[in-house]
């Protein structure tokens, strides 16, 4: 199965009526380059807000890249609340999996449970609001799609944007394409992942990316590879109450994730990189190639037969090597000049697996930009976007910070072992402060604080970071030196 996926959207539900509530008009265009799920839903909620809505995606028809990923509380929340056409849906096509840790020779540590964030009825089983979904990422992007096509949205495809720009007067901005034609609205977010072009206009420099020393294979195979093998199968099945189940193993040099459903079984198998890597969904390596990596660890024999033969089941083409690559927390997300270029998802922050934060922080991007271009044009007059959008980044880096810094030490956590042997120096827990927080009420709390803190210098502290944790600027290489010196690396605050 290739983690290049068309996805089929003749069949999709037509514009029709919807039982989402849309505000006012803001009479503010929005331009939104890239249609993966943050830039989907970057759409919807500009919609919602009373935003006019443009769409433009660089392929040449619906697709994706990439396997799944888990959807936070907050996002579901979002969702079941304000987008009731889609509730149900996220809930048919998404999994509740259960979590059990295993050694890398297949013994079983913990038995099956599952996801704790930390609030559980009397049976030990996590309550509504704090439940996570697993989505597989093609089914949870056509959801997103359909629903703009209720709205009567289409997405322009082939539009791959090669520049950024702001007009003379500040008035607006603009996208450039590569076949030399331009979009102008008032505002343009660059929602077109790693590789954007907006960097120009915001910052004048790409962010610098760097090797962390790790790589994940990665593969997503139908049931159907591995259901001839009695032992894969039972090994590697569904629970006996439904539930699928993300089964952890953990060595030293290699950390295998495994998380099987009733239609694919997905895996990822963390290795040291040999500098053959890539953020590339498209460079793909052959099941024998990943066992001659893992051979090269000094667990390798631990590892079970039977999971070598799971790994010998992906079809030609069906692995990828990613190489894990650290970037330092970017804080200016918008062009200084006007404010009228902004980045989201991916293009203004990436996260390591381990965060567990990826496209729920991008859509949480979403849902904050959307509020803050509304209360920018609440007051009836010209909507002062420099100021939203500034606005916007004052909320949103610290918070994006925080939780690309816990990925951070969620991995070091697994694959270093000064502190994996001493876990009490870190505290690491996918804390309420993120999967509780409510994004647009935020903003609604927030932005006249946030505003005024901007404009007149009047005091302005977040509370959607960890509770006691005052931000601190801080760099990859700076945590990673106090690692590698023992140091302790202290969490401030509450981060559970």
């Amino acid at each position: 199965m290739s983690f290049n996926v068309t996805i089929d959207t003749s069949a999709q539900a037509p514009h029709g009526p919807t039982t989402t509530k849309r505000h006012p008009s803001s009479g503010i265009s929005v331009l939104i380059v890239g249609a993966g799920p943050v830039g989907v839903y970057t759409a919807l909620e500009c919609w919602r807000k009373g935003h006019n809505v443009r769409i433009v995606e660089r392929n040449p028809a619906a697709s994706t890249q990439g396997d799944s990923f888990t959807v936070a509380p907050q996002i579901i929340n979002h969702i079941t609340k304000f987008w009731p056409d889609m509730a149900e849906e996220n809930e048919r096509i998404s999994e509740e999996p259960w979590i059990s840790y295993y050694r890398f020779n297949g013994e079983r540590v913990t038995e099956p449970a599952a996801f704790d964030f930390g609030t559980k009825n009397e049976e030990g089983v996590a309550v509504p609001e704090a439940k996570m979904r697993r989505h597989f990422r093609p089914k949870f992007l056509k959801m997103l799609i359909s629903q703009l096509q209720r709205l009567g949205i289409e997405i322009e495809y082939g539009f791959r944007a090669v520049d950024y720009y702001e007009t003379e007067d500040g008035q607006h901005a603009g996208a450039i394409f590569a076949d030399g034609s331009k979009i102008e609205a008032d505002v343009v977010v660059a929602a077109d992942g790693i590789g954007t072009k907006s960097y120009k206009a915001i910052t004048g420099h790409e962010v610098r990316a760097w090797s962390s020393g790790w790589a994940t294979f990665r593969a997503t195979v139908p049931v159907d590879c591995i259901t001839s093998d009695a032992e894969v199968n039972e090994r590697f099945g569904v629970l006996d109450n439904g539930h699928p189940v993300i089964q952890m193993w953990r060595s030293k040099e290699c950390t295998m994730v495994v998380y099987r459903t009733k239609d694919v079984v997905t895996w990822g198998l963390m290795h040291k990189d040999k500098g053959l890597a890539e953020e590339n969904w498209h460079k793909s390596v052959e099941p024998e190639q990943v066992l001659e990596i893992i051979a090269q660890s000094p667990e390798a024999n631990e590892l079970p037969d039977y999971a070598k033969r799971l790994i010998r089941a992906a079809p030609s083409g069906a692995i990828v090597d990613w190489s894990l690559l650290w970037r330092n927390p970017q804080p200016v997300t918008t062009s200084p000049r006007t404010g009228r270029i902004v980045q989201a998802g991916d293009a203004a922050h990436t996260f390591l697996p381990s965060s567990g934060s990826g496209v729920n922080q991008g859509i949480e991007d979403s849902i904050y930009l959307a509020s803050c271009l509304q209360l920018a044009a609440a007051d009836g007059a010209k909507a002062d976007v420099k100021m939203a959008t500034k606005v916007y980044s004052k909320l949103r880096f610290e918070r994006v910070s925080c939780c690309q810094k816990l990925g951070l030490l969620n991995h070091e956590r697994r694959v270093n072992i000064k502190l994996a042997a001493d876990a009490s120096k870190v505290k690491i827990e996918y804390g309420r402060w993120i999967w509780k927080h409510d994004p647009e009420q935020y903003v609604y709390d927030n932005y006249t604080q946030a505003l005024d803190h901007l404009q007149h210098g009047t005091p302005f502290q977040n509370t959607n970071i960890p509770p006691g944790y005052v931000h601190k600027p801080w760099s990859v290489d700076q945590i990673m030196a106090d690692i590698e010196e023992g140091k302790p690396v202290e969490l401030e605050g509450d981060w559970s």
